[in-house]
């Protein structure tokens, strides 16, 4: 290209990169040769174990999942009598994402499809804490459960990403910022006796 071109290329390669961002992108788990590398072993030793860098990519997930299933139930099992077990949960939850980033980002900020051998970990899980949103939402328990979720992914998620703010609070302050907002909203909307509260 010269100057006498009248092609706007940075422009072009703007609005290319914002194109491709229309869709998700790849949070991958390290390649098959990184890990066999720092196993000390040839690559191909990796497929006397796995058949595919699909399989090997699938248990890791599969591993990584039931660390945060354990991690969340352990911590409601262990909890005093005296916590609230919502806080507890979403403790435990934040707890696990910001001592695993990486396995955080590859769970739940890929577009990779959950592998099957992790229904036996997340139903179980997901019943748990649609059971104590109960407390707070007796109504509509699992939309609770996933707005809650969704809080405590942001929470997760954007602490992981902008380590550099200034959020004000802990994440365990925030969690229990939610947790009285939502049971605060409960109690607002059963105060209005029908009405619509905002």
């Amino acid at each position: 290209m010269t100057k006498a071109d009248n092609r706007d290329l940075r422009s072009e390669l703007v609005a290319a990169a914002i194109g491709m961002l229309a869709e998700p992108q790849v949070v991958a788990v390290p390649s098959l040769r990184s890990i066999a590398r720092a196993c000390g072993v040839a690559p191909s030793a990796v497929y006397w174990h796995f058949p595919s860098e699909a399989d090997l990519r699938s248990a890791v997930l599969d591993s990584e999942y039931a660390s945060l299933v354990e991690a969340v139930e352990s911590a409601l099992d262990a909890a005093d009598k005296a916590d609230n077990p919502l806080a507890v949960a979403g403790d435990a939850y934040i707890a696990w994402g910001a001592a695993h980033p990486g396995a955080y980002q590859l769970l739940f900020e890929s577009n990779d499809a959950l592998p099957e051998t992790r229904a036996a970990h997340g139903p179980r899980l997901q019943a748990r804490i649609v059971e104590l949103a109960r407390l707070v939402d007796p109504d509509a328990p699992f939309a609770s459960a996933l707005l809650l979720w969704s809080v405590w992914h942001g929470v997760v998620s954007l602490r992981l990403h902008k380590t550099e703010w200034d959020w004000g609070m802990t994440a365990q302050e925030a969690n229990r910022r939610l947790i009285q907002a939502l049971a605060t909203n409960k109690a607002n909307i059963a105060n209005t006796d029908g009405r619509t509260a905002l």
